[in-house]
């Protein structure tokens, strides 16, 4: 997969995050307890997204290897929310998240491989 479709992904799982959070008022109508976990949520996808985008702009095999675990916690999250609501957005976080994750994973091994060869040599 290419940079600027992990790009695309990482600002479309932002995007996900943002609309979640913007809806929260909108939806319950005032805070309350219920409210303020659907935002937690809304941020807990913010932040996952901002993660992608870190191990995006890093080199460091560690911040990829964090976004990988990441990706996969937030995605595990979108599916146990699944069964209670089987809704698009629901779905698009899956898909996402996953995506991110599998390219995540493969890219960071590769990149670990290629500079421990390297320093071998």
């Amino acid at each position: 997969m290419t940079r600027k479709a992990m790009w695309l992904l990482s600002l479309s799982g932002l995007l996900l995050g943002v609309l979640h959070l913007a809806l929260t008022l909108p939806i319950y109508g005032r805070l309350s307890l219920e409210a303020l976990w659907f935002a937690g949520s809304g941020l807990a996808v913010v932040c996952c997204a901002l993660m992608n985008v870190g191990a995006l702009r890093s080199s460091a095999p560690f911040s990829r290897w964090a976004a990988v675990i990441a990706n996969l916690l937030i995605a595990g999250f979108f599916a146990a929310a699944w069964p209670l609501l089987p809704s698009p957005q629901v779905a698009a976080g899956i898909i996402i998240f996953v995506v991110l994750a599998a390219c995540f994973g493969p890219i960071t091994a590769w990149q670990e491989r290629a500079a421990s060869s390297e320093a071998a040599s």
